[in-house]
């Protein structure tokens, strides 16, 4: 297994990049929605509007666009504003998701 990281980490690692790299170029033009720094893992942090709950911002894309994203007291974030997603999730999907995400919270706010 040691020996077979070699082959799959690089393929993680370029993942993760690019859709970072991809969520970035997105979110520079959505003023609604930023990325706080990443720190390291497979997760990245959308800050958005707290006019909406993170429960309910999660509910409602689940819902009404078919993205899964989790609200950030999931992740022990003290207040609202914070959607966390998964960076290993494969480009394509990944970049049609984002789009629903930005498109949904841009039309509610």
């Amino acid at each position: 297994l040691l020996e077979f990281r070699k082959t799959v980490q690089p393929k993680i690692m370029e993942r993760l990049r690019s859709n970072l790299c991809w969520l970035d170029r997105q979110t520079a033009s959505c003023r609604e929605v930023t990325r706080p720094k990443v720190e390291g893992g497979w997760y990245a942090v959308l800050k958005v509007p707290e006019a909406v709950s993170d429960e309910d911002w999660a509910v409602d894309l689940l819902a009404m666009e078919g993205v899964l994203v989790h609200p950030g007291h999931f992740y022990n974030f003290p207040d609202e504003g914070h959607l966390v997603i998964s960076l290993l999730t494969d480009g394509p999907v990944f970049r049609e998701g984002i789009g629903r995400i930005l498109a949904h919270i841009s039309k509610s706010s």
